[in-house]
């Protein structure tokens, strides 16, 4: 059974290689550079050597030239089998060495079957020929040396033309990314913002630049919790979330209908991220919009009106606008979310109000009015009525209630 050489440093290829040849009715043995090619070869002669060139530890022309010095080794053909030195240099280097074939990868399969056939039947009982000018050290050194500065000079130009691409792509994404109509908004599973696109300009009017948000929670962005649950909830359920209808909530409290998309991604440093964009959806028309535009209308009237509002659900206060806020002393609605409605009152005050808060979730139809003293947040207490019903926010039983102060205390 005749029996091949082949010199690779890439498992992959020489295991590609081997399952060929061995399917072809060839022995193989392999070796993954020029050392361990030759200790193979003085062990278990080969009929045929196929090496590759840019290998560790010794290189193939290396190789090449120590075989050819060897007095066993050199009438078996040496075959050159690369795909890194391309150069007409190359092949002729090659060839002053002693090699007989350079095959240029990828090669097809059925050519490259046929030139190792050709080779062995021509060198089949023959002793491998003088060459006509054999390459003393000297020169086989510098033309070597010549080689890999080609090697080098090749692959300076190859990345120089892959970071040409790189810097094109990147221009080209940066132009795309700056020019977004949308808002690209990138967070960690944990709603931490990693990048904003500078058009939150202009969804927010001028209010945010992205700088301004990076590095705070997404949830800020958000008019209510309702809106980012949906979003996550359509991303656990399908995938991602398209076309998820939301309220952007600008620095003074306005708010701005958006559409948001956003599904889990990779990032290249494996991590996992939410990846999403804001629309303003602001200009659809009627039809589309009415829903939103009902709900903006609505919310900006409620934070404009003069008596305090408040919403009380699941024993926190799930909505307060800016009036109520103000009562209590508090510089923003956004401190009293998700407070415990009793945490307020007035530690001689707290079963009362307990109590006004049980009798409004019992009662089915109508109003129940209460007094209760308050805390304010500076520590000075108010006495304040509440007067709220049994109804429903977002979906979900809760108290809808007015507060207003009596008097200071």
């Amino acid at each position: 059974m005749t029996h091949v050489l082949i010199v690779e440093d890439r498992e992959e290829n020489r295991t590609l290689l081997k399952m060929l040849l061995v399917a072809n009715g060839y022995r193989v043995t392999v070796a993954g550079d020029g050392m361990q090619a030759l200790d193979a070869a003085r062990r278990d002669r080969p009929d045929v050597i196929v090496s590759d060139v840019q290998m560790p530890n010794m290189d193939g022309f290396t190789l090449c030239r120590h075989w050819m010095q060897d007095a066993a080794l050199r009438a078996i053909p040496f075959i050159f089998y690369s795909g890194t030195y391309v150069r007409a240099d190359d092949q002729k280097l090659a060839f002053a060495l002693g090699a007989v074939r350079y095959l240029i990868k990828p090669v097809e399969t059925a050519v490259f079957l046929e030139e190792l056939r050709q080779v062995l039947k021509h060198w089949a009982g023959r002793d491998a020929p003088e060459l006509a000018a054999p390459l003393d050290d000297a020169t086989s050194h510098a033309l070597h040396g010549q080689a890999l500065a080609r090697k080098l000079e090749d692959k300076m130009a190859q990345l120089e033309a892959v970071n040409r691409q790189l810097r094109a792509s990147e221009e080209k994404y940066r132009r795309i990314y700056e020019n977004l109509q949308d808002v690209y908004v990138e967070a960690r599973l944990d709603g931490t913002i990693l990048e904003m696109s500078p058009k939150v300009a202009t969804l927010s009017k001028g209010q945010y630049k992205s700088e301004d948000l990076v590095g705070t929670s997404v949830d800020a962005l958000y008019a209510d919790a309702p809106y980012g649950d949906a979003i996550q909830e359509a991303i656990r359920q399908r995938g991602q979330a398209i076309d998820v209808k939301s309220v952007f909530r600008n620095r003074d409290g306005s708010l701005v209908p958006c559409s948001v998309s956003a599904a889990i991604v990779r990032g290249v440093d494996g991590e996992l991220k939410t990846a999403a964009t804001w629309r303003d959806i602001t200009g659809r028309s009627k039809t589309d919009r009415e829903p939103v535009d009902d709900e903006t209308q609505f919310r900006s009237l409620l934070e404009q009106w003069f008596t305090g509002i408040v919403v009380i659900q699941d024993q926190r206060l799930a909505y307060c606008n800016p009036r109520a806020a103000e009562i209590l002393g508090y510089a923003s609605a956004a401190e009293l979310i998700d407070k415990d409605p009793s945490s307020i009152s007035a530690a001689r005050d707290v079963a009362a109000a307990a109590e006004a808060l049980g009798r409004m979730l019992e009662k089915e139809e109508g109003p129940v009015s209460c007094a209760f003293v308050a805390a304010r947040q500076d520590g000075s207490i108010i006495e304040l009525e509440l007067q709220g019903i049994r109804g429903t926010y977002l979906g979900q039983s809760a108290i809808l209630g007015v507060i207003q102060s009596i008097a200071w205390k």
